[in-house]
Parts: C-alpha cells; sequence; structure tokens
C-alpha cells in the first residue's frame, strides 16, 4: 500500500517476515528500532484500518496481517416497492450529486495519504480546510496553521505569505507544534493556488538523531542492564537522560496504578502528586507520551516561580500494559525525535526491571525451599514447644531475609496469646497486644491460607500508618495448621518489597503446615510424658 508512513512500512515488513511467536509487542519493538509507545500507536492504526489483527496468548497480543480479499456485494430488487413520487426528480438529483462528489472526494483523498508527508489547504487567514490522514493523525485539534508554528519562526511564515503572492512556491524548516512543549521538525513548502494555498511539508524528526544521541542511548541502555537493583537502575538511567540527551530541570520515575514515587531529583508532596496525577493517568492509560505547558491550570501550583515551561509524561510499558510513567520538568520546548529517545529509554527502564523482578522471584523462591529444609530439620530435633517456636521463626526470618516477627497461638479460650517476638518494634509489639491486628489475623483465619501483602498491592494503602511509619514494606502472615484448623499465625515484616510467585506462596504456606505439625508432636509428647508420671506415681 502506498499510502503507508514509513514506520507503518516497517511493522508490515517485520510481521510478514517473522513467524507468529516473534510477532509481540516488545519483539517487534526490538525488530523495528522504536519505542513501545511508537510501535502501539501504530499497530492501533493499521488494526483500526483493517490491515493486522490479533490473538491473546496469555496477556500478551500476537500480531498478523489479515489476508487481503475483495469485498462482495449484493444488489436485490424488492417486489412490489413504491415508485419514487413524482416530485422527488430534484432531491434524487442533489442525492447523487453530492454521492458523486463524496467518491470523488475519498478517491482524491486516497492520493494525499503520502508516507512521512503532510498536506493541507490554507485560506488567506490560515484556516486550514483540507488536511491528509497524516496530518488529522498527529494534530487532530489544529484549526489554524499559524498556532502550530513555534513562536520564534512565525517572521518566517509571514516571508512565506508574502513570496507566495508572487505565485512562486516557497520552502522554509519549521517546527510545529505536535503537543504542549513538543514540536516536530517539517520541511515546508507554500504553493499558491486560485483561492487557497496548499501546504506540502515532509518530516525531518528522523534525521535528528545524531551520532551523539546515538552514543548517549547505547550508555543508557549499558547502565540499565548492569544496575543491581530498581535504585540503581533509574538513579544512573536518569543522571545519563539528563547529562548525555536531553538536561531536564528536575525529573521523576513513580510506578504502580497508585504511582508510587521510585525516584525523583527534588521533593514530591502530596500537592505535587496531586497537581501530576492527571498528566501520569492519561499517559499510563493511553500508552502514550502527554505533555502540558505551564498555563496548565494544575500545573500552576508545580511551575509556579519556577522556570518550568513544559512538563512530560512518558509510559513505561510492558507487555502493552503501563506499569510506570518518567515525569520530566523541562525549561524549554523539545523535538518529536527528543520525544522518541526518551521513549526508548523508558523501555529499557521497563525491560531492566522485569528482569530484576523476575531475578528477585528467581532468588525468593530458592529461599523458601532452603526455609522449608531448615525448618525441617529444626522440627525433626527440637522436641519443646518453646524451642520449636524460637528456633522456627529465626530459621524462617533468615532465610527468607526479614528483619522482624512474631509468633501468636491460640489458647483453650480461643484468644491469640504472644509466644515469641522478634526485633519487633515497642509501638507494633504493643499494638499486636492491644488487638490492633486482629482484622488481619481474622484474614487469615479465614483465607486459611498466606496473607501476602507488599508496597504497591491494594491492601498495603489498607495498612496501619503505624506499619508503614516503621518502613515495613512486605507482610507475610503464615496460619499455623493441624488437626484440620489454624491454631497460630507465624508474621514477619520486612523494609524490602519482595516479590514472590504463587510457587513460591505454597511453599511458605507449607512451613506453617509442617510448625502445626510439630506443634501436634509436641502436645502429644507432653500427653504421652504425663500419663507415664502417674502411671509412675501409682
Amino acid at each position: 500500500m502506498t499510502d503507508l508512513s514509513d514506520t507503518e512500512q516497517i511493522i508490515l515488513s517485520y510481521l510478514r517476515s517473522h513467524p507468529p511467536e516473534e510477532c509481540m509487542l516488545d519483539k517487534i519493538s526490538m525488530g523495528t528500532g522504536k519505542s513501545r509507545a511508537t510501535v502501539l500507536k501504530y499497530l492501533g492504526t493499521l488494526h483500526a484500518r483493517g490491515i493486522l489483527d490479533y490473538r491473546y496468548v496469555g496477556r500478551s497480543k500476537l500480531w498478523t496481517v489479515k489476508e487481503a480479499h475483495e469485498p462482495v456485494g449484493r444488489t436485490e430488487e424488492r417486489d412490489g416497492a413504491k415508485a419514487a413520487p413524482p416530485d422527488a426528480g430534484a432531491l434524487v438529483a442533489t442525492a447523487a450529486e453530492l454521492h458523486g462528489i463524496r467518491v470523488r472526494e475519498a478517491e482524491m483523498s486516497e492520493h494525499l495519504d503520502l508516507p512521512e508527508t503532510i498536506v493541507l489547504t490554507l485560506t488567506d487567514g490560515w484556516y486550514i480546510v483540507v488536511r491528509n490522514r497524516l496530518f488529522s493523525s498527529v494534530f487532530p485539534d489544529a484549526s489554524d496553521f499559524l498556532d502550530l508554528v513555534r513562536p520564534g519562526q512565525i517572521p518566517a511564515v509571514e516571508a512565506a505569505v508574502q513570496a507566495r503572492k508572487k505565485s512562486g512556491p516557497v520552502t522554509a524548516d519549521l517546527d510545529l507544534r505536535e503537543k504542549a512543549g513538543v514540536y516536530r521538525p517539517y520541511r515546508i513548502t507554500f504553493f499558491p493556488q486560485a483561492g487557497c494555498t496548499v501546504v506540502v511539508g515532509e518530516d525531518l524528526s528522523a534525521g535528528k538523531r545524531s551520532r551523539r544521541h546515538l552514543e548517549a542511548l547505547l550508555y543508557i541502555i549499558r547502565t540499565a542492564g548492569s544496575a543491581p537493583d530498581e535504585a540503581h537502575l533509574l538513579g544512573e538511567t536518569m543522571r545519563g537522560v539528563r547529562e548525555k540527551l536531553l538536561p531536564y530541570l528536575d525529573g521523576a520515575v513513580f510506578m504502580g496504578d497508585n504511582h508510587r514515587t521510585a525516584y525523583s531529583t527534588w521533593e514530591i508532596t502530596e500537592d505535587t502528586k496531586t497537581a501530576l496525577s492527571p498528566l501520569l493517568t492519561a499517559c499510563t492509560s493511553a500508552l502514550q507520551t502527554v505533555s502540558a505547558g505551564r498555563e496548565g491550570e494544575r500545573l500552576r501550583p508545580l511551575v509556579a516561580g519556577t522556570p518550568v515551561k513544559t512538563v512530560v509524561a512518558v509510559p513505561i510499558i510492558e507487555e502493552e500494559t503501563a506499569v510506570g510513567a518518567l515525569a520530566l520538568l523541562l525549561d524549554a520546548d523539545v523535538t518529536a525525535a527528543d520525544i522518541e529517545n526518551i521513549e526508548i529509554v523508558a523501555d529499557e527502564i521497563a525491560s531492566a526491571l522485569k528482569m530484576q523482578r523476575l531475578d528477585r522471584e528467581r532468588t525468593e523462591y530458592v529461599n523458601t525451599l532452603l526455609a522449608m529444609n531448615r525448618i525441617s530439620t529444626i522440627l525433626n530435633e527440637a522436641e519443646d514447644e518453646r524451642s520449636i517456636l524460637e528456633q522456627s521463626i529465626d530459621a524462617a526470618m533468615n532465610t527468607l531475609g526479614f528483619e522482624m516477627g512474631c509468633v501468636y497461638l491460640k489458647d483453650e479460650e480461643d484468644a491469640m496469646i504472644p509466644r515469641v517476638h522478634r526485633n519487633m518494634p515497642e509501638n507494633l509489639r504493643t499494638m499486636c497486644i492491644s488487638g490492633m491486628f486482629d482484622g488481619l489475623f481474622e484474614r487469615a483465619f479465614r483465607e486459611r491460607n498466606v496473607v501476602y501483602i507488599t508496597e504497591g498491592m491494594p491492601g498495603y494503602a489498607d495498612l496501619n500508618e503505624v506499619v508503614k511509619a516503621n518502613g515495613v514494606r512486605t507482610l507475610l502472615i503464615l496460619p499455623i495448621k493441624y488437626g484440620g484448623r489454624v491454631v497460630g499465625l507465624l508474621n514477619m515484616g520486612s523494609t524490602e518489597e519482595k516479590h514472590y510467585m504463587q510457587t513460591s506462596l505454597e511453599n511458605i504456606s507449607s512451613i506453617g503446615l509442617q510448625l502445626g505439625v510439630a506443634l501436634e508432636r509436641s502436645v502429644l509428647a507432653r500427653a504421652l510424658e504425663e500419663r507415664a508420671g502417674k502411671k509412675a506415681e501409682r
């Protein structure tokens, strides 16, 4: 198809030359050298035009090119149809003429759809009348051409106005405003015609990525791949962006649906989050870069008294879902090529975060197996209840990497009695004893399964503020079961955010079952000793 842009042609070429399993978003992005946000935009366009289709495999979409087919039509004559009234002749002629005009318009519009080229017509007052599909998609709300031009370049446009009156085409390199504070470079040619001016613009952004930019991207990609954790990844990556790619006044990275602040160069207050929230939500919902100028009402509290001119939010995309966003505060306008570079950085952050998460999950899985083995050894050797509980919680905390923990057992009246505490802050210990965590405990008894809460989960927001104030980012509550009922809980907290697969949680759950069996054995052993003592007394 000749009306496809260069990027659309590249995506189609990739899809036709690769097997279906290689046609997911991540693979297409890497294979075409385009950011995920850019690829998603063009995939959506091609799908809307009926050129592409997709099917789900797990949570991912596999994209395919639809087979070309000819539309089949059929006309039928209706028996007994009423004849048109005699006075309808003029109406029918007008409708037929309008139909012909619309068909002709559709045919002519197809000829205007050239790759990476915008075409439009202007009145003497610079009002846009005709526009091709590419212009409509890039500048959907444009009505006045001068509103799109960078203010400093308006004199060049005015010079073109004067030149066009001499009936000769004039060419000028202009930056057109794609979104607030983001400009795309075009080589614009004005062709004066009878009653209008035809404007043809060639997109120059593809040639704006210099060797320096490529070297900066390579440096940032290498940095992302070698970062040991999220903090180092975001810190080094954002520092690379600031020093080598796009100097910004301030920057931040927000993760998750609740926009957790994972990195920032300035203090992020609740008011700051409130100001940025609409921009971040729009960015992560649309999976597209969103920007706003300082004149935006919601951003005024954020930019007041600062040189900030533009705020840009770039989505961090993993498997066609936004897992976070970069927010950059800039004191100058940026080009579309700059945005594309930042989108590539965001993709690298998403990939590195995914690899770090998978590595942590693998590590935690190994730790759960080690914990099961250590506790099994302890339970085979320890005999009395207190020794079983103390050694078990020590082994679980050390192996799984938790800093604090406690064990509660039910007494004969089903009241929760604290048996062992380890490194519990005094305020948390007091709250446990006073019953402040009864809601969480009841949930564990009701579900008869591990309660796993970590920062970023919906349940974390419901935790008591004292828990958060003590830096607890992960909470595990293990039911201790024997005899078909839950007899106690082993609770652990960590200041680190821990990620567990379902298999790991099942392993952790078995620790509570092991502990319950050992306690039951201890009770039976104690009962046998008491019975033997009574017999000896006789």
